[in-house]
């Protein structure tokens, strides 16, 4: 019978799959869940959609680099290459026509296109620049080549590759366009490449015309048979009718008592049919041997085990057993071994179809939902477009409103310049440029300090970096002078911290303001304060020396007066010499008060809190058992040194006015601007009649001074005062603040 022979395949050669370059990522990934035939390639063309060099001769040396005349190649979703007859004979064009349909159902792409819409995948938009510079374009000067007959952008995100909010952006610039993300996935992409290698493999099939060659020793009727019979299980589709049909051939060829056979998956052995059905208990263990070898054949000759492979792989094990003529055996085993190639390809196939028509049902249950969402997409477009058009809108009046800030910016009298944490200058306005005497773009980028020197640890420095700490920082008491080329110039600063959105800091905006003017308005009243200060003096050496004689003059008087009346005894002389006296006590007290009414104004107002003035020794001293309650006041006031002595009137008026005073209430508050302090008593009060003279001079049961001076005193830095209490309920003295001369205390 000679050896054992099988039937050698045709080879159809390597399948090459070919891609455009854009879905590289894509198809990388899914790769591996093809189950594409053994020795499959991937191959990416160039994206020559929008290249300018869009040359047929390019895309032939592409092709004819990487096929050969033995390989079978597949050209996916761009049949426009095909349509151009330069493609090698053995490359085929599959699936959609267009690359944008592998990924979304061509439906989908068609209404999005006809909607004014530019659909791209992430690989594109990563290497944008790229594309429409081989169209031509200059991808960092914005065009309208895009936007004067399109609409949107469409990103079919696969979720495989990320792209920045900061490559959209400045697509989005480039274009004029807006980019709306479409979210697909890769199981449509997936579903239509796994249905054309299932549908290559098929045509493989068809267009086999060769079976291998069985042993000259066969007759010619065998080979019909054969033949006839591999045709049936060739008909046949599912995998458990293939099987019924390898039997009941086998049944036929050798008249068997029994046939078995153990199907074999990637899962492991599955359990063993039997033919005819309801025969003996399984032969596992035989069958188990075939798992191993390519066949074994039986002791007794009245059988043989084979396995059924493909391509190395094995799909099951094939047991005949209790043939009709065992002195056959080998020349049954021949014949089934030249079969087996087949065999195990109409078995694999039949598992593909399986697994074709398992795809085809997710297929279509991916369509009926597409088509179920397919209104909702439609609406959302709609939405997206009118979106689309708010946000054209949107941005308008954003850059418009940009331009705003900017023109109001330049335009201002204050000095804005912003730096980053490390003092790095990052913008600065015009006024600014005034203020410095040098141009912004020498500065930019550049550390401010390097510039001014004098801007160092004893200056503006530790106020910049409390800013970068989060402090907000005025900085009225920090005047610095700068000396240009042309001018000199006087400035005061406030700091600010610059954060982004997440709050944190990023800089400092550190507004200036020019007080040249104010400076030298300063050092110009401060030489007429000089001036006025040296013929005060002058004036005050003269009164004085004035006062000392008046005084001498007037105890002359009151000495001679005294004598005179210890020795007269006559009562009108007496009357007389009193009179006298009186009156000289009075001209030493009008005396007495000219030399505190000279020292107003004598020296500069200064920043005082009430309570530290009335806990002043010679306040306290007068308070004689009066009971003194001071609200607690978070002001300094701006008065003339000599404010201690209003307080020491006002509380004296009491003494000699108010008849029953046992309790003395200084209070505060705020009234617009201004701020209100309020001195009361619980004496006996003010008449009304009396209310607006009591501040005139001379008026008052004593020498009328007291409460005039008040007045003069408070009058220097603006602040007035007033009596408002009710009478019969004791006095109530109002001092008005404005706004210039009180200020905050420092919580510091």
């Amino acid at each position: 019978m000679g050896g054992i022979q099988s039937l050698s395949s045709a080879k159809h050669g390597e399948l090459c799959l070919f891609f455009c370059e854009t879905l590289k990522e894509e198809i990388t990934h899914i790769f591996h869940n093809l189950s594409a035939p053994k020795g499959t390639r991937l191959f990416f063309y160039p994206h020559y959609c929008t290249a300018g060099k869009f040359k047929n001769e390019h895309v032939e040396t592409f092709f004819s680099e990487h096929m050969h005349p033995e390989k079978s190649g597949l050209l996916f979703g761009d049949k426009s290459l095909s349509k151009r007859d330069i493609l090698p004979t053995n490359i085929t064009s599959v699936g959609p026509d267009t690359c944008h349909a592998l990924v979304a159902p061509i439906e989908l792409i068609q209404d999005l296109a006809s909607k004014g819409n530019y659909v791209i995948f992430p690989g594109w938009l990563l290497n944008w620049e790229r594309y429409v510079t081989e169209m031509g374009l200059n991808p960092s000067v914005p065009t309208t080549f895009f936007s004067s007959s399109l609409r949107g952008i469409i990103l079919l995100d696969t979720g495989l590759i990320a792209v920045s909010e900061d490559i959209i952006r400045s697509f989005e610039k480039f274009t004029g366009l807006p980019v709306t993300t479409l979210k697909t996935g890769t199981s449509y992409l997936t579903a239509i490449v796994k249905t054309e290698i299932c549908n290559w493999r098929i045509k493989q099939i068809n267009d086999l015309d060769e079976i291998r060659n069985q042993s000259p020793l066969q007759s010619y009727a065998t080979q019909m048979a054969v033949i006839s019979l591999i045709s049936e299980v060739a008909s046949v589709n599912e995998e458990s009718e293939v099987i019924s049909r390898i039997f009941i051939m086998f049944q036929s060829l050798f008249a068997p008592e029994k046939i078995e056979y153990l199907p074999y998956t990637s899962s492991g052995p599955e359990e063993i049919r039997i033919f005819p059905p309801g025969g003996s208990v399984p032969s596992s263990e035989l069958l188990f041997i075939g798992l191993e070898r390519d066949y074994y054949l039986l002791d007794d000759n009245h059988g043989f085990i084979i396995s059924i492979r493909h391509k190395k792989m094995i799909l099951g094990v094939l047991g005949i057993f209790g043939v009709s003529v065992p002195d056959r055996i080998r020349e049954y085993l021949n014949l089934t071994l030249s079969m087996t190639s087949f065999l195990g390809l109409a078995i694999n196939n039949s598992r593909l179809w399986g697994e074709i028509q398992k795809i085809k049902r997710e297929l279509e249950d991916a369509n009926d939902k597409l088509r179920d969402n397919n209104e909702d997409l439609l609406t959302l477009t709609l939405k997206l477009q009118a979106s689309n058009q708010e946000l054209i809108t949107s941005r308008k009046k954003i850059e418009d409103s940009e331009e705003f800030i900017k023109t109001i910016v330049n335009s201002a009298n204050i000095g804005i310049m912003v730096l980053d944490k490390d003092a790095r200058v990052l913008f600065y306005n015009p006024e600014m440029e005034r203020i410095f005497g040098l141009k912004f773009e020498p500065m930019k980028g550049k550390v401010v300090f390097e510039f001014f020197p004098h801007l160092d640890k004893n200056g503006t420095y530790p106020y910049f970096s409390k800013a970068v700490a989060g402090e907000k920082i005025v900085a009225p008491d920090l005047e610095m002078h700068f000396q240009s080329r042309d001018h000199s110039t006087w400035i005061s600063s406030i700091f600010v911290p610059v954060y982004d959105k997440d709050l944190s800091i990023i800089g400092v905006t550190n507004y200036v303001f020019d007080i040249t003017d104010r400076k030298e308005s300063e050092q110009e009243l401060m030489r007429a304060y000089e001036a006025l200060k040296v013929s005060q003096n002058k004036l005050a050496i003269l009164s004085s020396v004035t006062r000392h004689d008046i005084l001498n003059k007037v105890m002359v008087i009151y000495g001679y007066s005294e004598l005179l009346l210890a020795t007269t005894t006559d009562e009108a002389e007496k009357k007389n010499l009193k009179n006298i006296l009186t009156a000289g006590n009075d001209i030493k007290t009008l005396i007495t008060f000219t030399k505190e009414y000279q020292e107003l104004g004598m020296q500069k107002p200064v920043w005082m809190r009430i309570g530290e003035v009335m806990n002043r020794p010679s306040i306290k001293s007068i308070l004689r058992g009066f009971e003194l309650s001071v609200q607690e006041i978070p002001i300094e006031i701006y008065v003339d040194p000599m404010f201690e002595k209003v307080m020491y009137n006002l509380i004296d008026n009491s003494h000699r006015h108010g008849q029953e005073v046992s309790a003395i209430t200084i209070s505060a508050e705020q009234s617009g601007d201004d701020y209100r302090i309020v001195y009361a008593d619980d004496g006996t009060g003010i008449s009304e009649e009396e209310k607006n003279l009591i501040f005139k001079q001379g008026h008052g049961k004593n020498t009328g001074m007291g409460l005039f001076l008040i007045r003069e005193i408070l009058d220097i830095t603006k602040i007035s005062i007033r009596e408002c209490g009710t009478p019969g309920k004791g006095a109530t003295f109002e001092m008005l603040i404005p706004k210039d001369s009180w200020r905050r205390i420092s919580q510091k």
